[in-house]
């Protein structure tokens, strides 16, 4: 198929199905811009000036992690690592997390 020929069916598409697709797509967006969603991996989202976040545990990193803290209080330098890597991990998903934030 010609380049050409390919442009022409694509364009008859886009107006007989894409843009309805696309409107649709976009209502869908704009109805769950809100919603962070464990299931479907949207762990941050900006709407607006605002930044929600949506974090997930299994209660055995719940318990490692206020463990680690209780422990790193108490003067342990070890559990006090424990607890600075995963503070580390949580900056490096807020830096991504403002990647874009210019074009907002």
């Amino acid at each position: 198929m010609a380049e050409e020929q390919f442009d022409d069916l694509w364009a008859n598409w886009m107006a007989e199905e894409g843009l309805a697709i696309e409107d649709e797509i976009h209502q869908t967006l704009l109805a769950s811009k809100g919603l962070l969603d464990m299931n479907d991996g949207t762990h941050a989202q900006w709407v607006g000036p605002t930044l929600g976040v949506l974090l997930t545990f299994d209660f055995e990193e719940v318990d490692s992690l206020l463990n680690a803290w209780d422990d790193a209080q108490d003067g342990n330098l070890i559990a006090l690592s424990t607890v600075i890597h995963w503070l580390q991990g949580f900056t490096v998903f807020l830096q991504a997390c403002t990647g874009n934030i210019e074009e907002l």
